[in-house]
């Protein structure tokens, strides 16, 4: 939720702050789908842009469209700001990569109905886990400190008794002679 949260205050700020004669800081949103990209109305966009409600991750993954967020920086350029997996039939938004969901509110939610009309949705096994709790850890690595015995060299205590007992034979046979 922070990340979609902090998203939106981004758009936000962006659309709220004045900006410099040649780089107007207007947003732009577009739907995309397997076989495109649809633009979502500007008006909606500005109005809605920031007003998500936290929301229950949905039961399953259902098929989705990726919704990407463009803004004007300062240097005139347009650039992605941030995208949303958009659940279409849950009617749910995640920022990109994060696990927490959201509503976008109805007018944003309509919005994006409308650019839907005639795209494809990705699968939903592209999607992902849909779980809003942490990540399973997985083991990529096993560590085995070292036995406490390890700074005795090679053979360890059977070595050192088998030298032992050749040092006194030698010895035994060198007082003989």
């Amino acid at each position: 939720m922070r990340h979609t949260t902090a998203a939106g205050l981004v758009l936000a700020a962006l659309l709220a702050a004045p900006a410099p004669a040649g780089a107007k800081g207007s947003a732009a949103m577009s739907g995309c789908g397997a076989n495109g990209c649809h633009r979502v109305d500007r008006a909606a966009v500005r109005d809605g842009a920031d007003a998500y409600a936290r929301a229950a991750a949905p039961r399953n993954a259902e098929p989705f469209f990726v919704v990407r967020a463009r803004a004007r920086v300062s240097s005139g350029r347009a650039l992605e700001v941030f995208a949303l997996d958009w659940l279409p039939r849950a009617g749910l938004t995640r920022a990109y990569g994060e696990r927490s969901w959201a509503r976008p509110s109805p007018a944003l939610a309509t919005a994006l109905r409308r650019a839907a009309t005639g795209l494809r949705p990705h699968a939903a096994a592209e999607l992902g886990s849909v779980s809003d709790g942490p990540p399973t850890a997985r083991v990529v690595e096993v560590f085995a400190p070292a036995r406490k015995d390890a700074h005795r060299g090679p053979g360890g205590p059977a070595v050192a008794g088998a030298l032992a007992l050749a040092a006194l034979l030698g010895a035994t046979l060198a007082r003989r002679r």
